[in-house]
């Protein structure tokens, strides 16, 4: 694809910015989403605060009606949006025993900035447990060139609100900080592409070799995550809808390593 290699080189900035053995600084899958922390969350928060800034004067900030989950949007559509699938991405993780402890804070904003490159989809911010999303009016041009182009733009710009809600509540549950950008990433892409109605994931899922999709001697890894973080997507749900208990990964990713994910590149 044409964006492979910026999305390489992002992908390399991030792991660049963490230390072995300490919290993750940016946790990024190609040029879509990033868990910012530390460092990484100050910059993307200097970045962006005034246009968060310029948001509150327009937005609505109201808590959604059946989850602890508050929501910053420029309309009540948004807002609707952005409660169903934060209630969608709650009730996945319920099923597996993992639940929001603290409530959570969901932004829609004009555009969400990477906190070294230019616009992404979506950013989770750890410091203070706030999802930054990108308004889908300009989804558009970040989906060009990618498999998620050929999807409906609600569908998956609904998806893309799991992905990020699903960070922050497996945030909230981590007993100790994950050992690889791959480990933190698939929970999200597993449930994202869950989330999604079921004809619509099977056409994502045909944009792969299936073959390589099925594979289970390859472990998840970063460099994939950074080079094809859609093909990654897509593995993390086969693999986690395949397994026996699938809800058994997620659970043992909040504790520490898995077999299943490759250890992190030093």
């Amino acid at each position: 694809m044409s964006n492979l290699a910026p999305l390489a080189l992002i992908g390399i900035l991030c792991l660049i910015g963490s230390q072995p053995g300490s919290a993750q600084q940016a946790v990024c899958g190609g040029d879509d989403v990033c868990i910012a922390d530390q460092s990484a969350a100050t910059a993307a928060r200097s970045d962006q605060s005034s246009a968060v800034a310029k948001l509150a004067s327009l937005a609505v900030h109201q808590r959604c009606l059946e989850a602890r989950v508050d929501v910053t949007a420029a309309s009540s559509d948004e807002h609707r949006l952005a409660c169903s699938a934060a209630n969608d991405s709650i009730r996945l993780l319920g099923r597996c025993g993992i639940s929001l402890r603290r409530p959570l804070h969901v932004q829609i904003m004009s555009d969400v900035r990477h906190p070294f490159s230019g616009a992404i989809f979506g950013l989770f911010d750890t410091k203070q447990e706030r999802v930054l999303v990108t308004q889908e009016a300009n989804i558009p041009p970040l989906v060009e060139d990618t498999p998620y182009a050929k999807l409906p733009q609600r569908d998956f710009y609904r998806s893309l609100i799991v992905h990020e809600v699903i960070h922050g509540v497996m945030h909230q549950n981590l007993k100790r900080p994950a050992a690889s950008h791959a480990a933190y990433e698939y929970p999200a892409y597993a449930l994202q592409i869950e989330s999604l109605a079921p004809n619509i994931r099977d056409d994502f899922l045909q944009s792969f070799d299936q073959t390589a999709l099925k594979a289970q001697s390859t472990l998840f890894n970063d460099p994939v995550l950074f080079f094809d973080p859609y093909f990654f997507a897509a593995r993390a749900y086969h693999h986690f809808k395949a397994s026996a208990n699938g809800c058994a990964h997620l659970i043992a990713l909040l504790e520490g390593e898995v077999a299943f994910i490759a250890p992190p590149l030093m």
